[in-house]
């Protein structure tokens, strides 16, 4: 069944709804059309159906919610309570229309096109336009923040250089407030929120060198020539894109560098030049060398356990990019800018970047993944594989699902492909449910060993029957593959129900393209009972593993 899309507006949404459908998977969703200049209308009708959607988008001009606004467009004295009286009334609506949807998406307001108020001083003037409609953005957002199914998006960010070639005719002949481009970029965004809320985000960002990271080839002029900073023009952009690209690794999106070079030589250059934003310790690894660029990023993916489309590949050379799309498939190569001074909006304009909630584990990933590097050297002291595991002393944190865990928790689920049961996706108000019920267990899963903390890594939830138990989520990060910790997820249920009246353990596969590694561990694990359907009964044996140990 198609997740519904609903579109709610005061003004006619008709060209955005036809670049949205042509953007979005139409096949997984159903676009509805808004009915035009119909805004209450249309909300109370959906806060009065018994149906629920997926996502509801409203987008909205004050000037057709909140009346009083045009007695201050025209200059006319009003009374300012009245207007706070109708915005409070306007976000009782949206608290309600939020019950009706998984999440909410409404846009802040901006000032009508040729509006330009009390200009000098319409920031500071009571009545002032400028004044008035940055507060009411803001009361709308202190309001709403707490309710945790609703996104309030910046409106400036969707008009900004795309409203330049508006014809004002378009609103007396058709009432449609921006260009085409504004609704096609608008379209854009939203099918990235998308994406999002499914949990494609990316999680790698792989980096060529010369000309991508600086200016000039660092063979040819040594790490003190190399263009980067300084007081010229290309200098000062490659200095902004390393800016950009650290905001990113901040925000838990890993950086990784592939590049035809002299690695003594690349690294002495990131740790000396003083201009140089990006450190060696800002990559979670790094292949340079003269090998094939489609081999070297093949071996980072594999290093780091991340499917091919988890990552973006930027570098300045079309016949580097060519090569790389053409051989691995899944990696976004995205066409680049010749001039570095446009590496940052291009960068910033890639699908797959943005980044819900920043967790603990976002914020320490590339340490995660330093330490993982240095597990996996050390593995190669031992011939067998168990016996690096038990050198390990790998211990294992569960705790139920709270406050201070849901967070991460919720990106795993949304997020996480390959150890996941049935990779679906949920907002937070869905987990807040799953938390709160009281027929489901969520427990989250820490992970620690004698190299490091890797942080929160696995999710399990189940629902208790009068005599079974049904597996809900039960999902692991690549990161902690291999290490039989999922054995111990499935063990901590085992126990705690080992002398209850508890017949059977029961997993309901769903197939995906990247979710066979569940399915492996379910069939080396569990007794198939039928067709993607595996238990673990009563009486079967289940021994867990030695070296990793409860806590």
């Amino acid at each position: 069944m198609k997740k519904s899309i609903k579109l709610i507006s005061d003004f006619n949404l008709e060209t955005y709804y036809n670049f949205l459908n042509q953007k979005i998977n139409n096949k997984k969703y159903k676009l509805i059309k808004p009915n035009f200049g119909l805004f209450f209308d249309s909300c109370f009708e959906v806060i009065n159906s018994k149906n629920k959607n997926h996502i509801i988008f409203v987008w909205t001009t004050i000037s057709g919610v909140i009346k009083s606004f045009n007695s201050l467009i025209n200059n006319e004295n009003i009374n300012l309570k009245k207007l706070q009286k109708e915005v409070d009334e306007y976000i009782n609506i949206i608290k309600q229309l939020s019950t009706k949807t998984e999440y909410l998406i409404i846009n802040s307001w901006s000032l009508p096109e040729n509006v330009r108020g009390k200009y000098l001083n319409d920031y500071t003037d009571d009545m002032g336009l400028s004044k008035n409609i940055s507060l009411i953005n803001l009361k709308i957002s202190n309001e709403l923040k707490k309710q945790k199914n609703i996104i309030f998006l910046n409106m400036n960010f969707w008009i900004k250089n795309y409203n330049s070639d508006y014809n004002p005719k378009l609103w007396y002949a058709a009432k449609i407030p921006y260009s085409q481009k504004v609704f096609e970029n608008a379209a854009n965004e939203l099918n990235k929120i998308i994406h999002a809320f499914e949990g494609k985000n990316k999680k790698l960002i792989i980096v060529d060198l010369d000309n991508t990271l600086w200016g000039g080839v660092l063979g040819d002029l040594g790490w003190k020539k190399i263009n980067l900073g300084g007081h010229n023009i290309e200098g000062e952009a490659f200095r902004d894109f390393q800016t950009n690209l650290k905001s990113f690794k901040n925000r838990g999106i890993q950086l990784a560098i592939c590049s035809k070079n002299e690695e003594k030589n690349a690294l002495e250059a990131l740790e000396k030049n003083p201009n140089m934003i990006l450190k060696k310790k800002d990559f979670a690894t790094w292949r340079i060398n003269w090998e094939d660029k489609a081999k070297n990023i093949s071996e980072i993916m594999t290093e780091l356990n991340l499917p091919n489309d988890a990552a973006v590949f930027i570098d300045d050379s079309i016949s580097e990019r060519e090569r790389v799309k053409s051989s691995l498939k899944g990696i976004v190569v995205p066409d680049w800018p010749k001039d570095p001074c446009h590496y940052v909006s291009k960068l910033l304009s890639l699908d797959g970047l943005s980044v819900q909630h920043l967790t603990y584990e976002d914020k320490n990933r590339t340490k995660f993944y330093q330490d993982e590097k240095i597990r996996k050297k050390n593995k190669e002291k031992f011939i067998s594989h168990e016996k690096w595991l038990s050198t390990l002393k790998t211990k294992v944190f569960f705790e139920k699902g709270n406050e201070k865990n849901k967070k991460r928790i919720l990106q795993l689920i949304n997020k996480t492909n390959q150890m996941n049961l049935t990779t679906r996706r949920i907002s937070e108000s869905t987990l807040d449910k799953l938390i709160n019920s009281k027929n489901s267990h969520l427990f989250s899963c820490k992970v620690k060993d004698k190299f490091g903390d890797m942080g929160l890594v696995g999710v399990l939830s189940f629902a208790v029957y009068s005599n079974k138990i049904e597996i809900i989520d039960f999902i692991l990060s690549c990161r902690a593959f291999g290490r039989s910790i999922e054995k111990l997820m499935l063990f901590k249920v085992i126990k705690n129900f080992k002398n209850k009246n508890i017949d059977k353990i029961v997993f309901k596969y769903l197939k995906t393209q990247k979710n066979k590694p569940c399915l492996d561990f379910l069939k080396n694990n569990l007794e198939k009972e039928k067709n993607n359907v595996f238990v673990h009964r009563k009486n079967t044996k289940f021994v867990p593993p030695k070296f990793v140990k409860i806590i």
